[in-house]
């Protein structure tokens, strides 16, 4: 009966391999399956005489080749690609809205200048003029464009951000599910192969998104660590939600969570990336760029005069929050530093006279600069309180201007008085609409004289002003400097993917050479699994006959 046992034994063992062979050989191409291998033993011998018999072969384990090593490694490296990717892809977007071209800012920007040069070459032609101011327009929607394509960009990745989260958390779902089912199956005593190997593909998608650890503890239970274990995955899923700022960023918590979970790596971590820094930190330098050109353009227009002189009145475009509290406390819409503004006066005889006027934005309210303009003979300024402007005129047959000597406090253009441009930002700047119906309110001289463009002259001259703001750079390189960062961007993004992915070739070929299924070695194996078991089935008919023959005798 020994002999029929060992030839049973192997006819169990040999059916349970080709089952698994059979398993392996159908999910050869399944996503995430790792190939499965049936681990033999003999059994416990037998004692006879003075000899220890061999009892036949039991199947010890159905094995899940795995290397752990290169798993973890491909699932770190799906953090970091997913991270590259998207940064890429968001980076790309933000390049194409500042390629230079015919419609590009860059163009507009060199328009403006070109065709300050017109004016000053030509002040008194109309043309030219209108050519100007279409360019200045130009400009400004072109600004305004390039905030709002950021803008909407923003708007983009937060709704891909939101689906992003919903989506985890559907996975999320699924992979405590797969955990409970599979403790269940180790609480019964089986290793669930396949189960695993479901739950695996599932973390393996999640990495993607975000950082991921996979632990087995002692007891059988799966744990899946988000971000070094800030949320962690059991039996029970978590929820996790976008969560906004009052200062405007977003980062991503645990549900009924106030801490926020630190991503380093994953499209998540991507995309509050970039609604957080990258989008804001272009906005910001392409916001600092238009301000700079607004303020230091009307700035130097201020300065000048139309061709008809001095002026009977003049009234602000911009405007403070309270009239009565010091400048700088005030809210300006440009910096107001200390310094001296010098007005000049010109009377009905034409003799002008340039008087200084000392400001000091951390003591001064509007209404105090509007005091002080007005102790000057032949002047009245007033600061409306309702408004938050200010309005300068010449006191009977007088008028004003500020060509004299250059204003040292920025209070021309940050109060709007003669300006080009009304606005504060991107979204408001623009051509006065005052002047684009008129464009003989241009102030392209220095001395109201026909002819002379001197005022647009130094304005064309702001061209190759190098501004402190920039480093020292000029309008133009700095919105090349802005340009070329986009292009960094994408450049280092797709440089660490390409890495990446090269890196993720190698580790796929070494995970497939452990659980990759290759089916003719399988075939092999399921044929050299065939002859043993038509081996121990010849066995158990021999020993069969063998049997009914000894029975023959024993008649």
């Amino acid at each position: 009966m020994k002999a029929f046992d060992i030839g049973l034994s192997a006819l169990r063992a040999q059916q349970l391999t080709l089952s698994v062979l059979g398993n392996n050989l159908a999910n050869a191409s399944t996503p995430g399956y790792h190939r499965q291998q049936v681990d033999l033993a003999t059994r416990t011998p037998l004692r006879e005489d003075t000899f220890s018999i061999g009892t036949g072969v039991d199947v010890t384990n159905i094995r899940r080749m795995k290397n752990d090593a290169v798993e973890t490694a491909l699932i770190r490296n799906s953090s970091e690609a997913g991270f590259s990717q998207q940064t890429k892809d968001i980076a790309a977007q933000i390049e194409s809205l500042l390629t230079p071209g015919d419609s590009s800012i860059h163009a507009s920007l060199s328009n403006f200048f070109n065709n300050l040069e017109k004016v000053a070459n030509a002040p008194q032609d109309s043309t030219a003029r209108g050519e100007f101011l279409s360019s200045a327009s130009a400009l400004m929607k072109g600004f305004s464009s390039l905030d709002q394509g950021l803008t909407s960009l923003g708007k983009d990745v937060r709704l891909t951000l939101d689906d992003a989260v919903k989506d985890v958390n559907q996975t999320i779902g699924d992979v405590a599910q797969l955990n409970s089912k599979i403790l269940l199956a180790r609480n019964l005593g089986t290793e669930p192969n396949d189960l695993i190997d479901r739950r695996d593909q599932l973390v393996s998608q999640l990495s993607d998104y975000f950082e991921v650890d996979s632990f087995t503890l002692p007891d059988g239970r799966e744990q899946i660590r988000i971000a070094g274990g800030a949320a962690v995955i059991g039996t029970d899923p978590v929820t996790l939600r976008v969560q906004d700022f009052k200062n405007g960023t977003v980062g991503i918590a645990v549900a009924n969570s106030s801490m926020s979970i630190r991503l380093n790596s994953g499209r998540i971590a991507a995309m509050t990336t970039a609604l957080n820094e990258t989008i804001p930190e272009f906005k910001s330098r392409l916001s600092d760029l238009a301000r700079e050109i607004v303020g230091t353009v009307d700035q130097q227009h201020a300065q000048g005069m139309t061709d008809k002189g001095p002026y009977s009145s003049l009234l602000g475009s911009r405007r403070v929050t309270d009239v009565t509290v010091p400048l700088a406390r005030s809210n300006p819409d440009f910096p107001i530093t200390n310094g001296s503004l010098f007005i000049t006066v010109t009377d009905a005889a034409g003799t002008r006279r340039t008087e200084e006027v000392q400001i000091d934005p951390n003591t001064d309210s509007l209404q105090d600069v509007a005091t002080k303009l007005s102790s000057i003979s032949g002047v009245f300024a007033n600061a409306d309180a309702a408004s938050g402007t200010l309005s300068i005129a010449g006191q009977g047959s007088n008028s004003i201007d500020f060509a004299g000597q250059p204003d040292e406090t920025g209070i021309l253009s940050a109060l709007g008085i003669n300006s080009l441009f009304e606005g504060a930002s991107p979204g408001t700047f623009k051509v006065r609409d005052e002047i684009l119906q008129n464009p003989g309110l241009l102030a392209t001289s220095a001395t109201g004289l026909p002819g002379d463009g001197t005022n647009m002259a130094a304005l064309a001259n702001l061209r190759d002003l190098r501004s402190n703001a920039f480093s020292g750079r000029t309008f133009t390189e700095e919105m090349a400097d802005v340009t070329a960062e986009s292009g960094v961007l994408v450049q280092t993004a797709d440089s660490q993917d390409t890495q990446l992915q090269a890196f993720r070739q190698r580790m796929e070929a070494d995970r497939d050479s452990v659980s990759g299924v290759d089916i003719n070695e399988e075939m092999l194996k399921m044929m050299q699994s065939q002859r043993a078991y038509q081996a121990a089935a010849r066995y158990i008919t021999t020993t069969d006959q063998m049997l009914a023959e000894l029975f023959q005798m024993a008649r």
